[in-house]
């Protein structure tokens, strides 16, 4: 691919999709420009990966791009480093597998250099992978609820406060992540709701700014944020924590909704991509024989030997399908044992007789989870992809 744009749609639009790609490369220095068209608003998503070597990304930098993108209301733009993007789709970030893997390359700088290459990235893993973490965070919001039933019990009605608007600012974050890409790093909630209007009105209106009672709401919670932080009083009613409350539990269903349609449009892109790739008739090229020539020709460094194959299976009293399974686990365990301790005078760990026994118990096995050659073996990958590249160019 060169430095060209490409512009893959047919119509009317295309002609402005490529006009909006030429102003955005001239204003600043881009890496890629991915453009993702949907049926849901905004129907168009340009996603920049600007190059941060010398260029940061601030207002001075994305003011002549919102005066680009401003007179478009079905369209805007996101923009990011690609190092982000690299560590932020290997974490599972559901944004860059529907908007980057699963849309179309429009621009690209072929003299930059960035770890981004979603194009060599397999949706079918990524998208089981961005389940799984969203998964594990509602998981840690519900864990922020244990608390709540004992302030309620107590009349501690700004403990209860302070709770529901941590378990909401969680909630936003992970909103944020695979609609817009990254969180925003606010602790008030109207802040959360801007940034995601236009987005995902169900969750940009949860508290309606219009609409006296939820605005009392809203700076409530904020105050009662405050109050926790600070330790002041603050006098709340349990009326209102019940209606915060509700406001949580809508926040959550919401959540979960708009997540499960971000799953389904990627699976309707790939469903649309494989459809294509056959009515086109296009296959992919057969190079075994020039294949088995160049091994022949050029041997390939051996590989390590601490790598597992596919009849060997990781071992340490359990199996687990993945070092990345593996590493939740670990990592589950070690939230588990910090709760113990923080909580150790609580209700919550009331019912558990001598923690201390326990949790010596726990971390014992933790030691013994961790795959001890494993740091060894990405070594010796690390030097094995790199020779494989030597004797590739």
């Amino acid at each position: 691919m060169n430095d060209s744009i490409q512009i893959k749609q047919s119509g009317p639009s295309a002609g402005l999709l490529k006009e909006l790609t030429e102003k955005a490369v001239k204003v600043a220095p881009m890496h890629d420009v991915y453009i993702s068209v949907g049926n849901t608003a905004p129907e168009t998503i340009f996603t920049l990966f600007v190059d941060t070597t010398f260029t940061r990304i601030d207002n001075d930098l994305l003011e002549p791009l919102n005066q680009i993108f401003e007179d478009y209301l079905s369209i805007t733009y996101n923009m990011f480093s690609g190092d982000y993007a690299a560590d932020a789709i290997r974490k599972g970030n559901l944004y860059f597998i529907e908007h980057c893997v699963l849309s179309q390359l429009a621009y690209t700088n072929t003299e930059a250099k960035t770890n981004f290459h979603p194009e060599s990235e397999q949706p079918s893993i990524l998208i089981p992978r961005a389940k799984k973490q969203f998964k594990r965070a509602m998981g840690k919001v519900d864990g922020r609820y244990t608390t709540f039933p004992k302030s309620l019990k107590n009349e501690k009605y700004v403990d209860a406060a302070y709770t529901l608007h941590q378990m909401m600012e969680q909630l936003f974050k992970i909103v944020e992540e695979f609609i817009l890409g990254k969180q925003l790093f606010a602790k008030d909630i109207s802040e959360h709701q801007t940034a995601l209007m236009g987005y995902a009105p169900g969750i940009a209106t949860l508290f309606d700014t219009e609409h006296e009672e939820d605005v009392r709401l809203l700076e409530l919670l904020h105050s009662a944020y405050l109050a926790f932080r600070h330790k002041n009083h603050l006098d709340i009613s349990r009326a209102d924590i019940e209606k915060l409350l509700f406001k949580t539990q809508s926040l959550r269903k919401e959540t979960e909704r708009l997540f499960t349609e971000a799953v389904a449009r990627c699976y309707e892109k790939i469903e649309t991509h494989q459809t294509t790739i056959v009515s086109e008739g296009k296959q992919e090229p057969d190079h075994s024989v020039n294949d088995e020539a160049a091994a022949e020709s050029r041997p390939l460094p051996k590989l390590p030997k601490y790598m597992l194959t596919d009849t060997q299976t990781y071992i340490c009293n359990l199996e687990f399908s993945s070092y990345f399974d593996l590493f939740v686990v670990i990592e589950d365990l070690i939230e588990i044992s910090l709760h113990t301790l923080y909580n150790n005078d609580s209700e919550n760990s009331g019912f558990v007789r001598n923690p201390s026994y326990h949790l010596v118990s726990v971390l014992e096995l933790i030691k013994k989870l961790l795959p001890g050659d494993t740091g060894q073996t990405l070594t010796e990958l690390n030097d094995y992809l790199n020779a494989v590249k030597d004797v590739d160019k």
